[in-house]
């Protein structure tokens, strides 16, 4: 069983309509999702320039711009999803999101919403196919959470969630912090067959959408209940946790984590190991992006939560092989900023929006893309598809 959309129908009538495929102009986003698809990279979800709750903050728009074209980073040809924006799309900000490709859907989980939002019988996930928001067979029962990771277990099809909070806006689950790891199961035959191979029963009739608590090793104290951190799957197994905070109950405030050491979760022996890193150590900070480029991990940007006001505009590589960060050069380097999203393609690391400081301490979601470019080590004007592989592209299927 896979997951199943009822979204064809819109975009046919959106065809012929004429609304698909808008040009727009550039908006200020943060606390957004990002995913490569079909050739194209999309954002979604997020808010434009307040932190505010209420319907009218949250961004119910998807759009896409071409990377299998060259792209000016001054002027990105956005296009409007018309379909994918205007029938059944979740207001959400500060979710996660993974795309499962053998099964062409994109899996937003958790995040606020908007106070007078009342939960969904189902989950809506975006089919890639059809291009349309669609009513999942997943119920929406578990409490929600947001500043949590998600990543994908391709291997598995399983979606493994850590971390995170909730308040009023995630269905009024407040004050809570989650400690385990779970896994929500998005195609049960990849999930049946791969927990056989690695010994934990049979669960070949487990259905689409249930999660399970992990039942290995517990968490590590020093990231008991953390929030606001990155989480890497290097070789489809071993889930890096990276920075982050966590709340001192008795000091009564957060406190960031340092990065001298990685906590890293085995997600089919279900065991935690620490590693301890040495090179070009980071400043801590939370809400920062993390992405893999063959064996090394990248994080850019973050804030320090101790009042707020330090935003980084740094950029690091951790190999982790040898676990030794290196601080990279950034010429031409964008406003520092946290709340953005950061994405691998190529050679290129690739920057969307993101909560910055437009001057005399006031802040307002940015609306530029940014590429960085691994081989020149620099932020670069343009972008080009050139020697990139359609398999990063996602254009495979095409």
């Amino acid at each position: 069983m896979t997951l199943t959309l009822l979204a064809a129908f819109v975009v046919l009538l959106l065809g012929s309509l004429g609304l698909a495929n808008q040009g727009l102009d550039k908006i200020p986003r943060f606390q957004h999702s990002m995913e490569i698809v079909g050739g194209k990279l999309c954002v979604f979800g997020g808010k434009s320039t307040s932190t505010g709750v209420g319907l009218s903050d949250f961004l119910l728009d998807y759009r896409c711009v071409d990377v299998t074209k060259s792209i000016s980073q001054a002027s990105p040809k956005w296009k409007s999803q018309s379909s994918a924006s205007r029938f059944a799309m979740p207001p959400l900000a500060q979710q996660s999101s993974v795309y499962d490709r053998a099964n062409h859907i994109i899996v937003p989980y958790g995040g606020q919403t908007p106070d007078t939002f009342s939960k969904a019988n189902h989950l809506a996930v975006f089919c890639t196919k059809f291009e349309a928001w669609g009513a999942s067979n997943i119920v929406d029962n578990d409490p929600r959470r947001y500043l949590h990771t998600a990543v994908l277990q391709v291997a598995s099809g399983d979606m493994i969630i850590f971390g995170g909070a909730s308040d009023a806006t995630t269905n009024h689950q407040d004050n809570g912090r989650w400690l385990n790891v779970n896994r929500m199961v998005l195609d049960q035959p990849r999930h049946g067959i791969h927990a056989a191979g690695r010994g934990v029963g049979d669960e070949a009739n487990i259905a689409v959408g249930t999660i399970i608590t992990d039942n290995g090793d517990d968490t590590p104290a020093a990231i008991n209940k953390i929030v606001q951190h990155s989480s890497v799957l290097v070789n489809d197994t071993q889930m890096v946790v990276l920075g982050g905070n966590v709340y001192d109950s008795v000091a009564n405030k957060a406190v960031n984590l340092l990065f001298d050491s990685v906590h890293i979760y085995d997600v089919d022996r279900m065991k935690w190991s620490t590693k301890n890193c040495t090179g070009d150590i980071p400043p801590p900070r939370s809400a920062f992006s993390a992405s893999l480029h063959d064996s090394s991990i990248y994080i850019y940007g973050g804030v320090n939560v101790t009042g707020w006001s330090q935003l980084f505009g740094d950029l690091y590589k951790l190999d982790t092989d040898t676990w030794k960060w290196s601080k990279l050069p950034i010429p031409n380097a964008p406003a520092p900023r946290y709340a953005h999203q950061m994405k691998t393609l190529g050679h290129y690391l690739v920057v969307t929006h993101g909560y910055i400081n437009t001057g005399k301490d006031t802040y307002s979601g940015d609306k530029d893309i940014y590429f960085y470019n691994l081989d020149r080590q620099t932020f670069v004007s343009s972008y080009s598809p050139s020697g990139i592989a359609k398999s990063e592209l996602d254009t495979q299927w095409i």
